[in-house]
């Protein structure tokens, strides 16, 4: 079964930039310890047992191994895959296969670090949201392979949330179910993004599919991107001092909302954040 949401992959046209543009949003980034000795350019923001990397335009012609459609690299920048953790890669494929996904065979593919390398499989899933797959047993040697444990001086915790941007969720929805192997919950308003989603939890994680309900930011990223990923929401301590932390290093404070749940939220607009919404929820 999936159970978690393990990372999501991103391209930007500069690494050092994007580096840049994240600890000025008060994460903590880090560089795998072999990236130099690979040659190439990659970046990390480590929040708990979840990462997003950054990966140069260049680096790769195809976001996942294995996929045969979606879009490349070069294109955008912006999230390019949403990659699910499964405690049994070869029982999930045979069941993205007999629910009717194409899906490519499970390969080993090794995570390169000093003092030798972490065993791991993935696979990928031919869809137009692109979707990745990996199965592997040893998490926190993991996160330390791209970074570490890291404090962030925003305060971010913990992975809540991701948001997938679709055109109808009436339509979609199924196609959801038959990916995340669960059936769909029911609708809820998203206030802070403008949009009516209903909510799957792989792991504690909740992954929202989001279709716009009026101008505001699901609206945009649709418009802008297409179909997929545009958002993550993370748990923070301090929202005051991640918002204030951000003023300091020269972003344009951020937008504050309230959410269903009377919950405060901050949110970073795309243009300052690598062509990603990135939202902080909390406590004042």
């Amino acid at each position: 079964m999936l159970t978690a949401v393990d990372h999501l992959v991103t391209s930007v046209a500069d690494v050092a930039e994007a580096v840049e543009t994240y600890r000025n949003l008060g994460f903590t980034v880090t560089h795998a310890v072999d990236a130099e000795d690979a040659g190439h350019q990659a970046a990390y923001v480590v929040v708990g047992d979840f990462y997003i990397e950054f990966r140069a335009m260049e680096d790769s012609p195809r976001v996942l191994a294995g996929a045969t459609s979606g879009r490349e690299f070069g294109e955008a920048e912006g999230i390019h895959g949403i990659v699910f953790r499964s405690d049994n890669l070869d029982a999930e494929v045979a069941r993205l296969k007999s629910n009717g996904f194409q899906v490519s065979n499970p390969v080993d593919d090794p995570i390169d670090r000093r003092g030798g390398s972490l065993p791991r499989r993935t696979a990928a899933v031919d869809s137009y949201i692109p979707v990745g797959l990996v199965e592997h047993h040893h998490t926190a040697e993991r996160s330390t392979s791209v970074g570490g444990a890291t404090a962030h001086p925003n305060t971010a915790t913990v992975l809540e949330r991701t948001y997938l941007a679709v055109e109808s969720i009436d339509r979609e929805l199924e196609m959801f179910e038959r990916l995340l192997g669960m059936p769909a919950p029911g609708p809820e308003m998203g206030t802070v993004i403008m949009s009516m989603m209903s909510v799957f939890y792989v792991g504690d994680v909740g992954v929202a599919v989001a279709e716009p309900r009026g101008p505001g930011p699901t609206a945009n990223a649709l418009s802008a991107n297409g179909p997929g990923v545009f958002q993550v929401l993370f748990r923070a301590e301090h929202l005051d001092r991640a918002a204030a932390l951000m003023v300091e290093n020269g972003v344009p404070p951020p937008t504050r909302g309230t959410r269903l749940s009377g919950e405060s939220a901050l949110l970073v607009e795309p243009a300052h954040a690598c062509n990603l919404f990135v939202a902080l929820a909390g406590q004042p």
